[in-house]
């Protein structure tokens, strides 16, 4: 009978320390390391290297960044990938982007040529929102992107990095 006592004991004692427990909370994103990033080799074009992933995984539709006039406020990032980018659009793009506040207060402009730890959109990219010098919280600062799907490999991440390190130069 004591040992049946003491096991019970035993498995509530167990049962109160652990209680609430639902196990690891998310994991915690890192925070993209700049110091072991090198922007500048190798080169980067916007027409070749950044903007088919703007095409493929941001403008797919014109209610995400496929609308050259901004849907509901969202920013252009270019035509369907179906489609091939005119001048005056690779223009729209660059007019709408850099150098641009964000839509959201994250006291920074959306690309910020030659700095992309200071672009928020490597931080929307990256899903670092609760990193670097942000001033909105990760709330306010919107989703990660892309919204409806993984987040980008890092060789395409890196690429926009670059692209942006080199100076978001339109070539």
């Amino acid at each position: 009978m004591n040992v049946r006592k003491f096991f019970l004991i035993f498995v509530i004692a167990t049962a109160a320390a652990c209680g609430g427990d639902d196990g690891p909370g998310p994991a915690e994103t890192a925070c993209f390391d700049y110091s072991r990033f090198d922007g500048a080799t190798p080169e980067v074009s916007f027409a070749t290297d950044v903007l088919p992933v703007f095409q493929r995984s941001c403008s797919f539709s014109s209610t995400c960044h496929g609308a050259e006039a901004g849907s509901a406020g969202f920013t252009y990032l270019g035509p369907a990938v179906s489609e091939q980018a005119t001048p005056a659009q690779i223009d729209a793009i660059v007019a709408q982007n850099v150098g641009v506040p964000s839509r959201a207060p994250s006291g920074m402009p959306r690309i910020a040529a030659g700095d992309p730890a200071n672009s928020f959109l490597m931080h929307k990219l990256d899903d670092t929102l609760s990193c670097g010098d942000l001033e909105c919280t990760p709330d306010q600062c919107g989703a990660p992107m892309p919204y409806t799907g993984d987040i980008l490999p890092a060789a395409e991440r890196d690429a926009i990095r670059r692209w942006i390190q080199q100076g978001a130069k339109v070539n």
